[in-house]
């Protein structure tokens, strides 16, 4: 008597889990109902094909069509990535020999070793300025607070501004650049987006410099926009009893204006940040690898 063949896998979700307090409200609500979702094969696989079909280039779609004996529409593309991707998903993968031993070396050779180098150099350069006003503004003397700030800080907290934003720039371009390689390399090679990429580090990986000025920046954003609300509403107090106290009144109302801007600002990056979790999360899944079936030994004849 056979044993009944397993029941289709429907693949709990491995992906990244939302940190607790990241986002509130719905938008969490949201990221953990796409991760945490049970979908049976054929949604999962249509969600899967209608994300990757969106993430790969003209190009690369191109390259993998004829494995999927699919002409040129994208609908199509989609439709028939989709059922490879739910035959994977119900039936577990075909062993292929080379496939762990090619996605290393193609791993490998997306790495982006130049710009990832001068990421860190910018980040460096961005945190020696720091250290260095903070430095100067121990070791000065003054007994304000104000005082305390040496001449060079406004040039020093500029140079760490602008070596910040762009170690995040060149982080992003070269994250960007590994994923392009890398699902090229999985459009070269037929039925591996349907199975998924076998990555060591997953695409989409976030280097520090991207990683720092997302969870810096809208807090920066937040504390230059209060300041400038709190000093332009004081100079509108102020002017109206001592005057024009060194002609610097007439500002309160930019003050007021850029602090508004900042605030408004740091709202829209952190929704746009919550729009891109929930991009990354899907993307995450589309590209999850789905290994072997494993093999059900039939019991020994009694």
């Amino acid at each position: 008597m056979s044993t009944p063949a397993p029941s289709p896998r429907h693949l709990p979700p491995s992906g990244p889990s939302t940190p607790p307090g990241l986002f509130g409200g719905r938008q969490a609500a949201k990221l953990r109902a796409i991760v945490n979702a049970d979908l049976l094969p054929e949604e999962r696989a249509s969600a899967d094909a209608l994300v990757m079909t969106t993430w790969l280039t003209a190009t690369q779609r191109a390259q993998y069509a004829p494995s999927l004996r699919s002409g040129p529409s994208t609908e199509e593309f989609a439709q028939r990535l989709a059922d490879e991707r739910r035959v994977v998903l119900e039936e577990g993968a075909d062993p292929v020999a080379d496939e762990l031993e090619s996605a290393a070396q193609a791993e490998q050779r997306a790495r982006q070793l130049p710009l990832r180098l001068v990421e860190a150099v910018l980040l460096l350069v961005a945190f020696t300025a720091v250290v260095i006003m903070v430095v100067l503004s121990i070791r000065s003397e003054s007994a304000g607070l104000a005082e305390r700030v040496p001449e060079q800080g406004l040039t020093l907290l500029v140079v760490a501004l602008v070596a910040g934003l762009l170690a995040a720039l060149v982080g992003t371009v070269a994250t960007r650049r590994r994923d392009h390689l890398l699902l090229g390399w999985a459009a070269s090679r037929p039925g591996q987006l349907g199975r998924g990429l076998p990555l060591q580090r997953p695409l989409q990986g976030e280097s520090a410099g991207p990683a720092i000025a997302r969870a810096l920046g809208p807090a920066l954003l937040v504390a230059a926009g209060v300041l400038m609300i709190v000093a332009g509403a004081a100079l509108l107090l102020i002017s109206p009893m001592l005057g024009d106290v060194g002609g610097v009144s007439h500002w309160s109302p930019w003050l007021l204006g850029g602090g508004a801007a900042a605030l408004v600002a740091a709202v829209l990056i952190i929704y746009l940040r919550s729009r891109r979790l929930r991009q990354i999360v899907r993307r995450y899944r589309a590209a999850e690898w789905i290994g072997p079936a494993p093999q059900v030994e039939e019991p020994p004849a009694v």
